[in-house]
């Protein structure tokens, strides 16, 4: 994922907490906010309840893979910040790549630009 598609400093992830709307199921939550730009970028936010660094290491690359494959597929102008819960790190990569189209799709970010 190139870098202008990644969401780094605290100061937008907080923006991005506090002011985006939420969408969960049982393996990720996402936040999504709109952004006044021609790009949608992403943040992954893995807690250490997910294990140790090499574990969120893991999970944090597959999200990663999983956004790049389908960044072509998402509506532009959003930020987005993923976050896996507790049954994430166990999956496989079907399972992930399913439970974010869905939230995608919930979310409304899903389609055409």
């Amino acid at each position: 994922m190139k870098k202008e598609n990644r969401l780094r400093r605290r100061s937008d992830f907080a923006w991005v907490y506090r002011r985006g709307r939420s969408y969960a199921n049982k393996y990720l939550v996402i936040y999504v906010l709109p952004n006044n730009m021609a790009l949608t970028r992403f943040g992954f936010s893995v807690g250490k309840r997910m294990g140790n660094a090499v574990q969120r290491n893991r999970i944090r690359r597959r999200l990663r893979e999983i956004c790049r494959l389908h960044l072509g597929e998402l509506k532009d102008g959003y930020d987005i910040i993923v976050i896996p819960r507790n049954p994430a790190p166990e999956t496989n990569h079907d399972t992930l790549r399913g439970a974010l189209r869905h939230l995608f799709h919930k979310a409304g970010i899903f389609g055409n630009n």
